[in-house]
């Protein structure tokens, strides 16, 4: 069991989650309101990743890592 929490959100959302909700689409308005917030955390995590990769790509101490794991299997790749 969750948590309970109380938020305000717009009439007109809430009509639509309700009819969303109706057409079958998830169980119940908190199945709904769990499921887009477990979307907008994924969303929010896969771009801190990309951020993260953007930022490493320009690091010069990451890119000569790469460098060299490259040096240590290029004979390994070809077997």
């Amino acid at each position: 069991m969750g948590s309970k929490t109380t938020l305000i959100i717009k009439d007109e959302i809430i009509m639509q989650v309700r009819e969303a909700v109706g057409y079958g689409y998830y169980k119940s308005i908190t199945s709904f309101v769990e499921n887009a917030l477990i979307n907008e955390l994924d969303t929010l995590r896969k771009a801190e990743i990309k951020k993260e990769i953007l930022s490493a790509s320009s690091d010069p101490l990451f890119l000569a890592d790469i460098a060299e794991i490259e040096e240590d299997f290029k004979y390994s790749d070809f077997e």
